[in-house]
């Protein structure tokens, strides 16, 4: 193993949660290592294209060891940028693993390491209550203009239409939903992530689902149209649909969250009505496209299920994980309606598509895709912090 690390820090600052994320978004490949002084063994991550394959600490290995770094409450780390030999151990996608390891943490499954609460540092995401989403290098190929916003300036209005949407370059961000009980900030954009979606960037008359405002000064690059639309047309209609699907769920996803923050809990101590068509935890490969009915995804709770997404015809369901879509099978369950149908889809020609695509319009869709994965993290956290109270 090379000696050269190419990125340091502390989960004190960047939770575990967020550095995968961001060297997701890299498609980095290489070992992470955790050094902890509650911890008498260094940790390590092995990844693959940003996906971790395999872990170990002491004698643990594969998943089980991975899950134990999610109860690091302080460690330092270090990336060593290499190619990795060891076989893929690790099966779940990466937003699984991460949904995964929060939704253990939350139900005391993985022991803590770290110094009591009272004495704990908090990260900067941690201090303002907002998980920090950051993406990988910019491409500045397709960065065609820049603007600068200042601190509590309103970039992106909730309820407004627009078509135009911008890459991060410094700064930070704050995504907040708007509901008629008042303002929900969801979580914080820093350099590498997008304002806007690929979808919503895409529609005609498009209205903005949350307000995006400055934290401090930030610089943004305004991101070339026509060669994103021109991308976008070139693609098959089964992955332009696939894209659509996400962009759903980012939707519904805020809007749980949004519910929560307000203190708006909805949970039914009964399982949701109709048939139980993917259990948590089942080991389910399949992707499928509804074309009748529809599918309600929940989360299973101490205090019972908590309504995340509601899939009708033309949705997609099941994991795709090169893309980290799903929530499903790993990380909830899914209920459907009577008259409930769907056709099997061909993954592998959407894999193709997917890695012919240009490194921005990917990271793109990385970041639809992650910001799933954060709010979703932020929706346990909130789910355990209403259960404590």
């Amino acid at each position: 193993m090379t000696d050269k690390p190419v990125l340091r820090g502390s989960l004190e600052f960047i939770g575990l949660a967020e550095l995968l994320q961001q060297l997701g978004g890299n498609a980095s490949s290489g070992v992470l290592k955790l050094v902890s002084d509650y911890a008498e063994y260094p940790g390590y991550i092995y990844l693959k294209g940003g996906d971790p394959v395999d872990a170990e600490f002491g004698t643990e290995t594969g998943l089980k060891a991975f899950n134990e770094f999610f109860g690091w409450k302080q460690a330092e780390f270090e990336f060593i940028n290499e190619e990795v030999a060891c076989e893929r151990v690790i099966k779940k996608s990466r937003m699984e693993l991460i949904l995964d390891g929060l939704r253990m943490i939350d139900e005391g499954q993985i022991p803590t390491r770290g110094p009591d609460e009272s004495g704990q540092k908090k990260s900067r995401s941690e201090s303002a209550g907002l998980p920090l989403l950051k993406g990988p290098v910019v491409d500045y190929v397709y960065v065609v203009d820049e603007e600068t916003f200042e601190d509590g300036r309103e970039i992106v209005a909730q309820n407004r239409f627009g078509n135009w949407f911008w890459v991060i370059l410094e700064g930070v961000a704050e995504v907040v939903r708007v509901m008629p009980e008042g303002r929900a900030p969801i979580l914080r954009l820093s350099e590498g992530a997008y304002i806007g979606s690929i979808v919503s960037f895409l529609r005609e008359g498009n209205v903005r689902s949350a307000s995006v405002y400055a934290v401090g000064r930030v610089q943004l690059g305004v991101i070339e149209s026509e060669l994103i639309a021109r991308e976008y047309s070139n693609l098959s209609e089964l992955f332009q649909n696939i894209l659509i699907s996400i962009d759903k769920r980012m939707r519904q996803v805020t809007d749980v969250c949004a519910k929560l923050v307000l203190n708006r809990f909805e949970a039914d101590g009964q399982s949701p009505p109709g048939k139980l068509f993917i259990g948590q935890g089942r080991n389910e490969d399949q992707v499928i496209r509804i074309t009748s009915g529809q599918a309600v995804v929940c989360i299973k709770t101490d205090m019972g299920y908590v309504h995340l997404l509601t899939l009708v015809p033309g949705d997609i369901l099941g994991r795709l994980p090169y893309l980290n879509t799903a929530h499903e099978p790993y990380s909830a369950e899914v209920y459907v309606s009577g008259e409930f149908n769907a056709t099997r889809l061909d993954t592998g020609q959407v894999e193709r598509e997917y890695e012919q695509l240009s490194g921005t319009f990917k990271n793109m869709i990385q970041n639809m895709t992650n910001g799933i994965s954060v709010t979703t993290g932020r929706v346990f956290d909130l789910i355990r912090k209403a259960g404590k109270e």
